[in-house]
Parts: C-alpha cells; sequence; structure tokens
C-alpha cells in the first residue's frame, strides 16, 4: 500500500502549476479511439520563469524542467502524458462516443497540486514562515465526463469531475476553448478556459481551520470559487526530429481564493521556453 501510494505521488509531483488542462483540450489532440495499441512519445527540456500565488514565497522563480510527452492507446481507452502545454498533465480515459466531431470521454485526471508549510514541494525541508503551522493539501485525482465539440481548426470541450482521491471529495466543472493557427512552419496554439470548483474544494486548499489560525493568519471559510486560464504556445520544427516551443500561461482566481490568508495575489503567470525530440 504504501509502494503504491509513493507511485502516485511520484507521479503527481510531476504536475507543477495550481490548475491543469492537459493536451486533451486542444484541438490536434491524438486521444481518440485506435484500433489497437498505438502509442507516442518525445522527450526534452525547457527554461522556464513563474510567480507563486502562494503567501510567502518569492514571487519570481525560474529553472529548468523536463518536457516529457507519451500516448498510449488501446481500443477505446487511452492514457496522456504531457508537459509541452504549460497547463498539461497526466490524463486517463476512455471514449465513450465519437461520433460526428463529437466525442463523451470518462477521463480521470489530476486538478490541483498539493502543498504544505515548505510550499508547493513536500521534499523542502526549510518550513516558509508565513506557512508554518498550516496543514497539508494533498494532491487530488478526479474523475468524471467530458464533453467536445471539434471543428476544423479548434475544439470546445465542457467536463464534471469529482474527487476520487479523498483529498477534497469535491467536484470541478471545466469549459475551454483552443484553437490551432498554422503558419508557414510555424503552429500557433491559444486557448481559454474557466473552471467552477466547489465549496469542499475551495475550503480544502484555501480555508483557514481553526488549528491553522494566528494572529496574522485568521479563520477563513471560503465558497464556491472560479479561475479563468488564458494559453499561448507556439512550436516550430527545427528539423525531423526536433522541435522549438516557447508558451505563456496565465490563471486569474476569484475573490474566494485570492482572498484567501495564504494567497498572495489574484493571478499567477507562467513563461517557458525549450526544446523537444520527437521520435
Amino acid at each position: 500500500m504504501q509502494t503504491s501510494r509513493a507511485i502516485l505521488f511520484f507521479c503527481l509531483s510531476l504536475l507543477a502549476t495550481s490548475t491543469h488542462a492537459s493536451n486533451r483540450y486542444y484541438a490536434d489532440n491524438t486521444l481518440e479511439p485506435s484500433q489497437g495499441f498505438a502509442w507516442d512519445w518525445g522527450i526534452g527540456a525547457g527554461y522556464y520563469i513563474e510567480d507563486s500565488y502562494l503567501v510567502g514565497i518569492d514571487s519570481y522563480n525560474d529553472g529548468f524542467e523536463p518536457d516529457i510527452h507519451l500516448a498510449l492507446s488501446y481500443d477505446h481507452f487511452y492514457l496522456d502524458y504531457d508537459q509541452s502545454q504549460l497547463s498539461g498533465g497526466l490524463t486517463i480515459g476512455y471514449s465513450i462516443v465519437d461520433k460526428f466531431e463529437w466525442g463523451l470521454d470518462l477521463v480521470g485526471t489530476n486538478i490541483q497540486s498539493g502543498f504544505d508549510e515548505t510550499g508547493l514541494a513536500f521534499y523542502e525541508e526549510d518550513v516558509i514562515e508565513e506557512l508554518a503551522g498550516i496543514k497539508s493539501r494533498n494532491y487530488d485525482f478526479d474523475v468524471g465526463l467530458r464533453l467536445s465539440r471539434r471543428f476544423d481548426n479548434s475544439q470546445i470541450s465542457f467536463e464534471y469531475l469529482h474527487d476520487i482521491s479523498g483529498a477534497h471529495n469535491g467536484w470541478v466543472m471545466n469549459s475551454f476553448f483552443s484553437q490551432i493557427i498554422p503558419w508557414r512552419n510555424w503552429e500557433f496554439r491559444s486557448g481559454i478556459g474557466l473552471s467552477a470548483y466547489s465549496e469542499d474544494f475551495t475550503n480544502y486548499y484555501f480555508g483557514i481551520t481553526p488549528s491553522e489560525a494566528n494572529s496574522n493568519r485568521p479563520v477563513y471559510t471560503p465558497s464556491t470559487s472560479y479561475s479563468l486560464i488564458f494559453e499561448f504556445h507556439a512550436e516550430y520544427p527545427i528539423n525531423q526530429n526536433w522541435v522549438f516551443l516557447t508558451g505563456w500561461l496565465s490563471t486569474w482566481f476569484s475573490d474566494d481564493i485570492h482572498q484567501s490568508p495564504i494567497v498572495s495575489q489574484e493571478y499567477q503567470h507562467k513563461a517557458k521556453v525549450g526544446l523537444r525530440y520527437v521520435f
């Protein structure tokens, strides 16, 4: 049991943003039913710059991170792990309906990164003064239905997901519209999404219980919340195998999130530039 939990935590710890959309949102995603077994993968690295929404954490953070993409499918089942999109992450799914450009899928994915008094990384040992005394918030794993409609170079999708990990036991609703514009050898991707979070979700991650409260951190009990996300990516094939990529991700939080005593601002931005090798 401990081994399986460690493996799950390792997979989820690779996810590095506050909320995750994953490549399933994009109009050219490959998450379709296949005849038999199919797979595709690539690997690379990128340099990123981001600011944190948690109090006490340096608002400017940068470094290198891996860029891994793995897509597996067998008949109606699929698994997709994608870090090439800034909002990317792990998705496991089953295609129920795929007809006339409409899709209905059963999907499972991580929505919210966990954090504790050391920040977003549980393996850090130094306690952040502004977060000292808070309880650990665990990664969640949410399962539900996703309805999508594809057009020529765009896609719109809607999701209703419920946490099955026992972290917050709440629901999340996502809507996302994406468009892909090719220009010469470039490919430009843009997307905008709106997510709503249940009271259980918001209170678990951003509420403050009486045992966590102090003179600078009052008890806080938020209600339902939402966030708005905008994402832009550009890719350019250098040769047959190497691809240059860059992107920008912005997230804005509603009052119930950014007024939390452990949240420093109502937005979060991240930019990235890197290279990926496609096999």
